[in-house]
């Protein structure tokens, strides 16, 4: 005697299907890679690159989202990112507060556990003083 699901009307198709039966979700590499770009691109001082031809004269952008590379193995992945930082700031600390948000949030939005965040500082823009911002020399 098989198992047998009754489905109400105005439920959600499938509502009513057993776990094993429904199927599963699979995820790209792609859909790591768009997800953990955007979240990189929310930190303030995470900056991508923008315009150039072939890789050739791409400018800093801090309206860009920042390249990320994704190797994808089953639940799991390691990413790799391409930014450009404010200087004069603290790379170390910044670095690492991209790692551990990245670690975060795509696990969170994703269900991939992030085992490896490499980060790479393709360069460094000067940090626009305020106006009441002083230089002491």
């Amino acid at each position: 005697m098989g198992a047998t699901t009754t489905e109400s009307p105005g439920a959600p198709a499938g509502a009513g299907t057993a776990a094993a039966q429904r199927g599963g979700l699979v995820l790209t590499e792609k859909v790591v890679q768009k997800i953990a770009s955007q979240c990189a691109s929310e930190m303030a001082d995470v900056e991508g690159r923008s315009g150039g031809f072939l890789g050739l004269g791409a400018q800093g952008d801090s309206q860009a989202r920042p390249r990320v590379h994704v190797n994808l193995s089953g639940t799991s992945a390691a990413l790799e990112v391409e930014v450009g930082l404010p200087f004069p700031a603290s790379i170390q600390d910044t670095t690492q507060r991209l790692r551990d948000r990245l670690a975060q949030r795509v696990t969170e939005l994703t269900g991939v556990r992030v085992r490896q965040v490499d980060v790479r500082v393709r360069y460094l823009h000067p940090r626009v003083r305020r106006a009441d911002e002083r230089v002491l020399r």
